[in-house]
């Protein structure tokens, strides 16, 4: 089986009838066709995940919401010990409300002000028990706490009015600096009952603080039916590193949740008719017991082949919400080099361009990534680069002119940033490494995908061999093919220019740093 798949990865390319310039302009034409409509009636429904996600952590997790038309919510995140989510290791549920008011960062969203009800959490297995034996001793040190039982719901959260106690208890509330009362602790209008404190655990629902709601087009019968679309929850990101999350608001998003649906539903927005349809790969009735998760398929792990040329499927956010880019990316297996392109753009749905990095330089597979599942360690030596700036208020608003290469800048010309080993302002250091990992898969439609490492919410390049990312950015699709071997990327990395030649049109993506922070949410 594993050997089959392989084989069509490989050769997925070459028989499909797009090319790279096909699939990027499918990418755009269905990014440009999105509609926007973030309003609580649009939220009302139940969003689930599109397949097993992999968060910082790294942590693997289905997610299944449910909001009603008054924001009153029902989230349940099922956590699992494997990037397949076939290995259950908890269920948090939270209840709730939630209420909208504008974001700054992000067009069309919105940030989220909610308030738990109660918040309960429950372990899977016998090493999830120890597990959170072992997290609670850790992060509430000197606290009691009743003994975590598997299948046991344990409440972290309950600000319900008890008529008969007169008590309510919020645990979440609590701080690692707090001194914790006992189980059962009274002489005070807080009750609490099991931990008080369970670090990263504590912030798993500040995704809430970022909401987007949209209509994405099935550009499957796109000329037939423009009307057909999916509907799409996006929530804020998580930060990459767990004990800032309880600080962090989110300025980016995740993957989506896409909404779950039994039959075809029509909907109205802006006096259009859209017609929903139901697009998941996991199929819904997994789903019929929020305490009980799903068991998916164990996937086949595939070694990571990443030879040929990938590409961005949809307009990707980066933390900072302030630009939003899609990637090319070319490798090449004979003297393992690549060159690549990252398109930035001012707006979410990438039609205004601001500007384009292209990289060039070679690759060093490291062997299996002992903290991610089914990913390889990879490391990029980056070359070669160079700026084409689509903007000019850039040059003037980041002083390009003194760092970023030689001479005088002009607008849709690419200088060449060697010479000025980068370019400062964005975080493009030359000659430097960069330490991430690399995973492949294939979708539920035969399509082969491309996972490289997140990037550092802080927007810190650390230059460490052991911090390499946990966590994914969106994938990329296999869109072509390469020869083994470029006369003219040797020739651009030993001796030439990477502005000259034809590389315009082709290639990889570079890792970047853009270090541009704005509020992200109207006070």
């Amino acid at each position: 089986m594993l050997f089959i798949v392989l084989i069509f990865c490989l050769t997925r390319a070459v028989t499909s009838n797009s090319n790279c310039q096909e699939v990027a302009a499918m990418a755009a034409l269905e990014d440009g066709s999105t509609v926007v409509d973030t309003r609580l009636d649009m939220l009302a429904g139940t969003w689930i995940s599109e397949g097993c996600e992999t968060r910082p952590g790294p942590e693997y997790a289905l997610r299944h919401y449910t909001f009603d038309n008054s924001g009153k919510f029902h989230l349940t995140q099922h956590h699992y010990w494997d990037d397949s989510c076939s290995l259950p290791l908890l269920t948090i549920q939270a209840f709730g409300k939630i209420q909208f008011k504008g974001s700054l960062v992000q067009p069309g969203a919105a940030c989220g002000n909610f308030k738990f009800t109660n918040i309960t959490i429950i372990p899977q297995d016998d090493n999830a028990v120890r597990e959170l034996d072992k997290r609670a001793s850790f992060e509430c040190p000197g606290q009691t706490w009743k003994s975590w039982r598997k299948y046991e719901e344990h409440p972290v959260c309950d600000s319900r009015y008890d008529e008969n106690n007169k008590k309510t208890f919020n645990l979440w509330l609590s701080s690692p600096n707090s001194h914790y009362p006992s189980v059962n602790s009274k002489g005070s209008n807080m009750y609490f009952s099991d931990i008080s404190c369970l670090g990263s655990l504590k912030w798993a629902f500040n995704e809430l603080k970022l909401l987007k709601v949209q209509l994405r087009p099935l550009m499957e019968h796109f000329k037939k039916t423009p009307r057909e679309v999916k509907m799409e929850l996006l929530l804020g990101d998580i930060h990459s590193n767990a004990r800032l999350r309880q600080y962090y608001n989110p300025s980016s998003f995740q993957v989506p949740l896409v909404q779950q649906i039994k039959e075809h539903t029509e909907i109205v927005v802006n006096r259009h008719t859209y017609i929903v349809k139901n697009t998941q790969a996991i199929p819904p009735n997994i789903f019929t017991n929020p305490k009980t998760p799903p068991h998916l398929i164990e996937k086949p792990p595939l070694p990571p082949y990443i030879w040929g040329q990938w590409t961005s499927t949809r307009c990707e956010s980066r933390p900072g919400g302030t630009l939003y880019l899609t990637r090319r990316f070319s490798f090449y297996s004979d003297d393992s080099s690549w060159i690549g392109e990252h398109n930035f753009y001012s707006d979410p749905f990438c039609r205004i361009p601001k500007f384009i990095v292209t990289a060039a330089g070679h690759f060093k597979l490291q062997g299996l990534n002992y903290h991610l599942k089914r990913t390889s360690s990879i490391d990029f030596y980056i070359e070669k680069a160079s700026l084409t700036v689509l903007d000019s208020r850039m040059i003037y608003d980041l002083g390009l002119s003194r760092h970023c290469g030689v001479g005088e800048w002009e607008v849709n010309v690419p200088k060449e940033l060697s010479t000025t080993g980068g370019c400062m302002q964005l975080g493009i250091f030359l000659p430097s490494v960069q330490y991430d990992v690399v995973k492949l898969e294939m979708d539920y439609k035969g399509s082969c995908l491309l996972f490289l490492g997140q990037v550092d919410t802080d927007n810190v390049q650390l230059n460490d061999v052991t911090k390499r990312p946990t966590a994914f950015q969106k994938p990329l699709v296999k869109c072509g093919e390469v020869p083994t071997y470029s006369r003219k990327l040797w020739e651009i990395l030993n001796e030439g220019d990477i502005t000259s030649g034809s590389w315009k049109q082709r290639g990889v993506g570079l890792w970047l740093v853009i270090g541009l922070f704005f509020p992200v949410c109207a006070r």
